[in-house]
């Protein structure tokens, strides 16, 4: 079982979030993943085409994933940011 699938479970299985704070949740572990693999391709790319591309897609990726995580505040859910997205503070300091 891949880690998608366990925090899918522990989510879908956990009674005291509605719906749909469920499908947020499970929506910010699918951006999260989206995420990491653009990190991924970036690092195996070569091509300056393709470089840019990359950046642009993990640009893309990190907007989502902080839209997902305003509105998850927005619905009154905690999400310690940190721990499913553990570089960003490195990241927003390099911007």
């Amino acid at each position: 079982m891949n880690k998608y699938n366990i925090v899918k479970y522990l989510i879908m299985k956990n009674s005291k979030y509605t719906l749909r704070q469920k499908r947020l949740l499970n929506d910010i572990e699918k951006a999260r993943e989206e995420l990491e693999r653009c990190r991924i391709y970036f690092d195996s790319v070569k091509d300056p085409h393709l470089v840019d591309y990359a950046i642009y897609m993990e640009e893309a990726a990190k907007s989502k994933y902080m839209y997902l995580l305003n509105e998850v505040k927005k619905n009154g859910l905690k999400v310690d940011y940190k721990n499913v997205f553990p570089n960003f503070d490195e990241n927003k300091k390099s911007s």
